[in-house]
């Protein structure tokens, strides 16, 4: 039976310190973490609680003041509680109706994105500034844009910096940076500073002299900017930022001596450095292959890592040494003595075009040549890096050959791969699963006749989509998936809503087309098997979808296998549900497939 790990994300410095969240599978929940140098790792989330927001899109759920006080949400009121004070800082509210996300603090105010859902149905996105002592008075700073993120407050706290974007803008089409003045009363003389509904900028970040910088993709890549200059202080024909599905993602951080930490990915994999201020940009040299949240602490730097031999860890690295550095936490994952590392492949697609991905070949021997799976992410805008997952090593200890698609519109290589996908969702993305999976049966790595598409979210649309219309795929797994785009827009969350706007059209102008691309239009055209796992509670892609598509299925006859699981919402959280989900797809394809595995 698989078992989940431990995960790690959102890294922050406190003095010498640092903080991050654990989300535990085993537990349910997820724990901020403290640890001191030369202690051990410590929870201050109480047993029983979670440290999380249900914000819209998501977001780091806590944040540091000048003097140490951490404040966090609390899953179960949604409100910001003070750890050393034990108290809650903002009102309550009723059915989990206002949520905070990305906090920044100093000069006795809290600076965080609040949004909050009205009774008659709307949602407000706003940046609004806290008291941090009684009354806690609550000021509305930034009101006016459909979205709003990254409240940054300059190191002198005379200035605020945010971004926006708007409806159909999707944070990686097009944001606006902004930049005013603080004042009693609020914000002065605020202007843009960059960005426009073609220009994606993120991660806004001051320097200890107060210089503020920015990632820009207006060169066709996330490239790093300051906003005094026109040109790009870092340029490099690589994103060194990634797509904003959270508040409060980080890619670089700056030391107190002016260097900035950096990442940036080049085919498929992260790499991470030091910027001079003579631009010289020095490469930590690691194993690792992905960096998360790098910190700076003192004159080292903290990161959640990992590679194709190493499983996802904090680690703080000497930038003059690199090398593993020093684990502070490890996700407990036990990895086998055998393990299959990913190797990076493009091959040619429809229309001229190159795809990529990751192949990793069985562990287990097998009578014959291998069945294949073809993982699609999520997203559609993300990407993924070859790292030791457990999860992959699963399928290939059971003797399945293994790709990770990174399809067009895949982020990671640029805004023009990234935007390959544009009005094309549903089409170019299925070309190049059904290329991948013929470019590694024409290299007699995989049997053809065992070909398996599998996703989650918009990677089980890509599976829908490739089982309904095309006749390649032996078997499919779709986890989530979006079944109706139709349905899509008008049921999912206030942040994706318009997203197929860009991936398909503008309704209702393109409804027809949106009929025409939808899975459950064609659903009786699946004839392979299929499995459908589904979280009861899911508000981002509502289990009605995943109804559809079993309804036809049943009624057609057609063999297949549909699980819900109580109380899980986008992303499976619990881990007994993880295990399940997972050995019961492992289960239906011997089943349908019986491949000829050991």
């Amino acid at each position: 039976m698989f078992a989940p790990g431990v995960s790690f994300t959102w890294i922050r410095r406190d003095g010498d310190a640092l903080l991050w969240i654990e989300v535990r599978p085993s537990e349910a929940r997820s724990v901020l973490v403290r640890w001191e140098p030369g202690g051990e790792p410590v929870d201050l989330t109480p047993p029983g609680r979670s440290c999380s927001n249900i914000v819209g899109y998501g977001g780091i759920p806590y944040g540091v003041a000048p003097d140490g006080e951490i404040l966090a949400c609390d899953s179960e009121d949604q409100r910001i509680h003070s750890f050393r004070r034990g108290i809650a800082l903002t009102p309550p509210s009723s059915n989990k109706a206002v949520r905070w996300s990305d906090f920044v603090a100093g000069g006795g105010h809290l600076y965080a994105v609040r949004e909050q859902h009205h009774d008659d149905g709307r949602i407000t996105n706003e940046i609004v500034r806290v008291a941090l002592e009684p009354p806690y008075d609550c000021v509305v700073l930034v009101s006016d844009h459909d979205f709003v993120g990254a409240p940054r407050l300059s190191p002198d706290g005379s200035r605020l910096a945010w971004i926006t974007w708007d409806h159909p803008q999707m944070p990686w089409d097009g944001t606006e940076l902004w930049l005013a003045d603080l004042g009693p009363e609020g914000l002065r003389n605020a202007t843009r500073v960059a960005g426009s509904a073609e220009e994606s900028v993120v991660e806004p970040t001051w320097t200890p002299e107060g210089e503020l910088l920015f990632l820009s993709d207006r060169s066709g890549s996330w490239n790093l900017y300051a906003a005094e200059a026109p040109e790009p202080i870092v340029a490099m024909d690589a994103d060194m930022g990634e797509p904003l599905w959270f508040l409060g993602l980080r890619s670089l951080d700056v030391f107190d001596d002016g260097r900035i930490v950096c990442k940036w990915t080049v085919d498929g994999i992260e790499h991470l450095g030091v910027r001079h201020a003579d631009g010289r940009i020095d490469e930590v040299l690691t194993p690792y292959t992905q960096f998360r949240s790098p910190t700076v602490v003192g004159n080292q730097i903290a990161v959640v890592a990992a590679g194709p031999r190493h499983a996802q860890a904090v680690v703080v690295l000497d930038p003059a040494i690199g090398g593993t550095g020093v684990v502070l936490r490890y996700c407990g994952a036990v990895v086998p003595e055998t393990i299959s590392v990913a190797e990076p492949i493009s091959f040619p697609t429809t229309g001229g075009a190159v795809a990529h991905g990751f192949w990793l070949a069985p562990t287990a021997p097998t009578d014959g040549l291998p069945a294949l799976i073809v993982n699609c992410h999520g997203g559609p805008t993300g990407h993924v890096v070859p790292t030791l997952d457990l999860r992959q090593q699963y399928w290939t200890s059971r003797g399945y050959g293994y790709l990770e698609l990174n399809f067009r519109g895949s982020s990671g290589r640029g805004r023009p791969y990234r935007d390959a996908l544009k009005g094309q969702w549903g089409v170019v993305d299925v070309d190049d699963a059904v290329a991948g999976a013929q470019y590694l049966v024409d290299k007699g790595l995989v049997d053809g006749d065992k070909l398996i598409v599998r996703g989650l979210s918009g990677g089980g649309w890509l599976t829908l989509c490739a089982m309904a219309f095309r006749d390649v795929f032996a078997a499919g797994g779709s986890m989530n998936g979006v079944a109706d785009a139709v349905g899509f827009s008008e049921e999912t969350h206030k942040f994706e809503s318009h997203y197929l706007e860009s991936l398909i059209g503008p309704l209702p102008e393109a409804s027809e087309l949106y009929a025409e691309r939808s899975p459950v239009t064609a659903a009786a055209q699946i004839t392979a098997p299929l499995i459908l796992l589904q979280g009861e509670v899911d508000d981002v892609v509502p289990k009605r979808q995943a109804d559809a598509i079993a309804a036809v299925l049943r009624e057609r006859g057609v063999e297949h296998e549909y699980h819900v699981y109580e109380g899980e919402g986008h992303l499976l959280a619990k881990a007994e549900n993880l295990a399940h989900a997972l050995d019961a797809e492992y289960a239906f394809y011997a089943r349908v497939l019986a491949p000829r595995t050991h």
